[in-house]
């Protein structure tokens, strides 16, 4: 049967134990502009405008997209059945002839980079290319999306409510990571690095505005109306023409539900969708498609942003959170589109890197970065009772009899994990609950990293800056090293995950990011003291000591076992189509269909497709779309006891010509512990009319 063997799911007060749906960052509206096609050239330029080798590559890391709970917003009831679009790993490689120094950048479609993911990359990266790459040179991060299979972290918070780790999902990023990378190092060929800069606005809003107008008048000046309005892009150019482009900007992609049980990558991922896609004709179900553009948009400080710009879960700018998607990507594409009508500025010379990791518990942190002109100290890690409750602006797994800015002690916290006196008085006024226990449940030994590309830096921290953490970060590091604060990149959810980060008077407020601002008061200092140091190093060309890396807890068994088996109900078969589409479609009706399937989790289908969507053409029928198109959705659901129904709806738009169409669904069945066998459904032929 293809049930899972679990053991019996314990709903208790830990139910709301998980990373709360991280701030969606509001982004300034862009005006719609045409696509543009950047073409790839065959010939490289002279070496002299080619001062670097520089590569990317892109691989599927779609984890488990059936009843494995989705990881962002804490809700034991969000489990996966099925997918939206798929998620990718995105690597770009600059490489330095002159000095055989690199930098590789991989992005995920993901919640955050991990310490397990990472540990795990860096090793595998070290193993198959050895002598070229180091801690220092490897960063990984995250677009941080929220609907995304969970159970990566080896630190158990995390794992709460997807019952503990699944290495189907794990090992689903990190191959598809190194298989990104694989392709990024085949690709390198002479080329230049450039930087695009624009000021986005009228996006997303502040979620904490009670919290943010305490700040001082220096860092609010830096934003627009609590939000971080600054849209970078970094380009590997090839004689002039764009090859591949990473962006930063500060948003969350919340703009899905927890309501919402299909693997997305949101808002972000709809804006890599039509850079990729729409401009350059790149079908990442179809291998080869396009001309090889990659895109990738990462993430900033994007703290205190929501995309839901009602301040309510899925709503703004309308109520249809699919929608929204596009609109908030769309948004986010169409200020890269506009950098890229011109050219770049080179990022000068020279690449390096530096990586450190910091004991962030009862650590003294000198005056210099402390704001009170004497040196503090950071606290034990506890989040704080506005974690139960979550953004009420965004949702989650949230218990509504607790609620943001409230600084009375839980119940739980006071009896389950006995803060001492000490410990509450430096936390003050947080209301304590949840405790770091030792480093089993939350990380507190954690990585912060500086890459330098020529002039240009990414600040890579684990944590979740509000805008103004990330406004006082930009301005350090700019006057640390001697460049314009234009020059400096934050970027969140970097090789770990540590929550949110707020200044001090944001943390008086305990709204829900001041509530799981871990270390206390001074988390915020704490980071400014260690890139104060890590940069330190970086400009006065020394070594740095990589330090003592964190625990690893490293949990070996799931509470949520594999498939067992799959059985279709009595008198059906796999791949029959139990609901055919009617015969044709006109305005702005859906498609759908429904066949006998079995559990996608069988077989992630990585750089495939569960089903593609075919059109008649010139007397055979070709492919049309698979289940990383925006507009289709592949759904599954249990029937029975063991058996598996599959529905796949398409929402056409009126750019889609006319023609005759089908849907061919591939489903993998396990039909005994040992045994797997593939099967097809294909439905009838149906019209689409002339809209």
């Amino acid at each position: 049967m293809h049930k899972y063997s679990l053991m019996q799911h314990v709903r208790s007060c830990m139910h709301a134990l998980f990373s709360r749906p991280a701030a969606a960052l509001s982004i300034a509206a862009a005006t719609a502009l045409a696509p543009i096609a950047i073409a790839l050239p065959d010939t490289a330029a002279h070496a002299a405008d080619n001062p670097y080798l520089v590569g990317a590559g892109a691989a599927d890391i779609t984890g488990e997209p059936a009843e494995v709970g989705f990881m962002g917003y804490g809700d034991s009831s969000q489990k996966g059945s099925g997918i939206h679009t798929r998620q990718y790993a995105r690597v770009f490689l600059v490489v330095d002839p002159a000095t055989s120094k690199r930098n590789v950048v991989i992005v995920l479609d993901a919640l955050s980079a991990w310490q397990s993911l990472r540990d795990e990359l860096v090793r595998r990266i070290q193993a198959a290319y050895p002598g070229q790459f180091g801690e220092e040179n490897i960063m990984v991060t995250a677009s941080h999306t929220h609907a995304t299979p969970g159970g990566i972290s080896h630190h158990m918070l995390f794992n709460v409510t997807t019952l503990g780790f699944h290495p189907d999902t794990f090992n689903a990023q990190v191959e598809g990571s190194m298989k990104a990378l694989d392709a990024a190092m085949k690709d390198l060929a002479p080329g230049n690095v450039t930087v695009s800069r624009s000021s986005l606005t009228q996006v997303g809003r502040n979620r904490s505005m009670a919290a943010y107008t305490g700040n001082r008048a220096e860092l609010r000046k830096q934003l627009v109306n609590g939000v971080d309005p600054t849209d970078m892009t970094l380009r590997l150019e090839r004689n002039g023409k764009t090859r591949a482009v990473i962006n930063w900007f500060a948003i969350h992609p919340t703009s899905l539900t927890t309501q919402n049980t299909l693997v997305s990558s949101d808002n972000k991922g709809y804006a890599e969708y039509l850079l990729e896609h729409d401009d350059h004709g790149v079908d990442r179900n179809r291998a080869g498609s396009g001309d090889g553009f990659i895109a990738a948009f990462a993430n900033s400080n994007a703290g205190d942003v929501t995309p839901n710009t009602n301040l309510r879960a899925g709503s703004g700018p309308t109520d249809d959170q699919f929608q929204n998607v596009k609109i908030q990507g769309a948004k986010q594409a169409n200020a890269v589109r506009a950098q890229l009508r011109s050219s770049g500025t080179p990022v000068g010379s020279g690449l390096d890197g530096r990586i450190t990791y910091v004991d962030m518990v009862n650590q003294e942190v000198d005056a210099r970065f402390t704001g009170t002109g004497k040196a503090e100290r950071t606290c034990s890690a506890f989040l704080g009772v506005p974690f139960a409750r979550g953004s009420e602006e965004d949702g989650g797994g949230g218990l509504p009899i607790f609620h943001e800015g409230q600084t009375t002690q839980s119940f739980l916290g006071r009896i389950i994990f006995a803060p001492t006196n000490a410990q509450r008085a430096c936390q003050s006024p947080k209301g304590l609950m949840v405790a770091d226990m030792n480093g089993k449940l939350m990380q507190t030994v954690v990585p912060v990293q500086i890459m330098r590309f020529g002039t240009y830096y990414i600040l890579g921290l684990p944590g979740e800056m509000t805008g103004a953490v990330g406004a006082q970060y930009r301005l350090d590091a700019a006057q640390l090293f001697g460049v314009d604060p234009s020059h400096i990149i934050v970027q969140g959810y970097t090789n770990a995950y540590t929550h949110y980060v707020t200044t001090v008077e944001e943390y008086q407020s305990q709204q829900y990011e001041g509530g799981v601002t871990l270390y206390g008061p001074y988390t915020m200092a704490a980071y400014r003291q260690a890139l104060s140091k890590v940069g330190t190093a970086l400009k006065q060309n020394e070594s740095l000591p990589l330090g003592t890396k964190p625990w690893d807890p490293h949990p070996v068994t799931s509470l949520q076992g594999k498939v067992v088996y799959d059985k279709p109900v009595f008198g059906l078969k796999y791949g029959q189509v139990t609901v055919q589409p009617q015969d044709a479609y006109a305005g702005v009706q859906e498609v759908s269909a429904e066949f006998v399937g079995a559990h996608p989790n069988n077989n992630m289908h990585l750089d495939s497709s569960y089903f593609v969507i075919e059109k008649y053409n010139g007397g055979r029928w070709e492919y049309f779309a698979g289940d990383n198109h925006p507009d289709t959705f592949f759904e599954w659901q249990r029937s029975g006891v063991a058996g598996s129904k599959v529905t796949v709806r398409w929402a056409p738009t009126k750019d889609v010509q006319p023609g005759r169409f089908r849907i061919r669904y591939m489903g993998d069945a396990k039909v005994s512990a040992s045994t797997m066998t593939s099967f097809e459904g294909v439905t009838r032929p149906f019209q689409i009319m002339r809209r």
